[in-house]
């Protein structure tokens, strides 16, 4: 379950970073307030550029991804199971759920910006590389924890301590 729970929430960071930019909500008191009119438009637009990025179809592949090994991590569910939950991925289920994630962060004209960019030759660019980056940096990431953990093991193998438990060993009497 333990894996069910990881899977989710890599699920969860990969579409952060495929969906979001690291902006800071604006805090401006003195904004306008937008009219319901503009805040529909606004809406329409959001859905337009998930759909350009294509950032919800990549989330929803991914989730598909990581059902397969939580397949074999738990044989005893139903193969039926599986089969029906991935029929069950609908992307723009995803996207309903991110459009109020972008509207908090992001103005009308940031997100007509963010058009701009998507449609320019970088921008597309940006869109076909990002999945592939995204997995490499992954990747990367696991790879330096393992490094970490490693240099870490080894000082407390220096120091004394056994590398199964929290305890330190005990030198033999002499």
């Amino acid at each position: 379950m333990n894996r069910w729970l990881a899977g989710c929430l890599l699920l969860g960071m990969c579409t952060s970073s495929l969906l979001a930019q690291n902006k800071t909500p604006s805090t401006n008191s003195s904004a306008p307030v937008e009219s319901e009119a503009d805040h529909a438009a606004k809406r329409v637009e959001i859905r337009k550029l998930i759909r350009l990025t294509g950032a919800a179809n990549v989330s929803a592949d991914a989730l598909r991804q990581i059902i397969e090994p939580l397949r074999a991590d738990f044989p005893q569910v139903p193969e039926e199971f599986w089969n029906t939950f991935i029929k069950e991925v609908h992307s723009d289920e995803l996207i309903d759920l991110v459009i109020p994630i972008y509207d908090k962060y992001y103005t009308r004209g940031e997100i007509e910006d963010l058009m701009h960019f998507y449609q320019s030759p970088v921008g597309q660019k940006t869109i076909q590389v990002l999945p592939k980056l995204s997995l490499e940096a992954i990747n990367a990431g696991q790879e330096w924890g393992r490094m970490v953990a490693d240099r870490a093991m080894r000082k407390l193998k220096e120091q004394g301590f056994d590398k199964t438990s929290s305890l330190q060993s005990v030198p033999p009497r002499q």
